[in-house]
């Protein structure tokens, strides 16, 4: 009798997350930035792979919509009072802390933006 391994399926609703996490982080880059971008971003495309960060590492982080229509600058800290370091576009979607320090979300190292141009999406889970 042959022994063969258990095959590991994801849940349809967590690939349907890692599927848009791929296509954020995609059109990201190409866009010059963005989730890309971010130092601290939870997952990292290799190939057609997602790798996440491992358990403990990050803070609970959501996806949320930018809703801001002139768009929504990046901060280097949790304040008005911080350098400008880079600016997403209305209705991206942007994978974020889902505390808040000041106002604002953490969206990678040194990257912070404004929580009350942020809309929670719902239908992906947070990680």
């Amino acid at each position: 009798m042959t022994v063969t391994a258990a095959r590991r399926t994801m849940s349809p609703r967590r690939s349907a997350a890692r599927a848009a996490a791929v296509a954020a982080l995609s059109a990201a880059a190409l866009l010059g930035g963005g989730i890309a971008a971010q130092a601290a971003a939870p997952a990292r495309t290799t190939g057609a792979a997602v790798e996440l960060a491992p358990a403990g590492a990050l803070a609970t982080q959501c996806y949320y919509k930018v809703n801001a229509s002139g768009g929504l600058l990046i901060r280097s800290g949790p304040g008005t009072g911080y350098s400008v370091v880079g600016s997403y576009a209305n209705g991206s979607t942007i994978l974020a802390s889902s505390s808040t320090t000041n106002g604002f979300r953490k969206v990678g190292t040194n990257r912070w933006v404004s929580s009350a141009y942020t809309v929670r999406i719902t239908s992906y889970p947070c990680e």
